[in-house]
This record gives C-alpha cells, structure tokens and sequence, in this order.
C-alpha cells in the first residue's frame, strides 16, 4: 500500500493532524516515513506534501472555530422553539 492510499482510509481530522504535526519535516524534506504502530517496528509508510495535500483536496471543508460558531449563531436564530409564538 503506497501513501495516498493509506491516507484516503484516514478521517480527514487524522490527516490534519498529521500535517499539522509534521509541517517542518515536509518543509525540510518534502516527505516523512510515518509510523503510528500499525506497520512493522523500524519501518513505516512513505507520505509526500502532494500526496497530503492531494487527499484534503478531495475532502469536503472542514470549518474553523470561527466559521463554526457563526454556523451556530444562524441555526439558532432560524430555529423555532415551541415556546415562541408562530405569528
């Protein structure tokens, strides 16, 4: 199994994740060798910047606290409580 098929079984928090944890060594190399104990001791899976980035471009977007907190905000105003009257 090569890395982009190994990411696109990762949830999409779990890919941020790893970019985000790693970002220096992709910086530095433009690849790592991950190993979270599913592979064999002292090897891992080879996973590129493009192929990363490739994998989150096919996920839907994933909102920040802000754009999260503003999707709440416009939930809540439009929802209709039944204590409210319906006039």
């Amino acid at each position: 199994m090569n890395g982009i098929d190994w990411l696109r079984t990762l949830h999409t928090k779990q890919i941020l994740t790893i970019k985000n944890d790693y970002s220096q060594y992709f910086l530095y190399c433009g690849y790592i060798i991950y190993n979270n104990g599913d592979f064999p001791p002292d090897s891992g899976i080879k996973i590129t910047y493009e192929e990363l980035k490739q994998v989150l471009s096919e996920r839907p977007h994933v909102p920040n606290k802000a754009e999260t907190k503003r999707i709440r905000q416009q939930a809540a105003k439009q929802k209709v409580r039944s204590y409210q009257s319906s006039k």
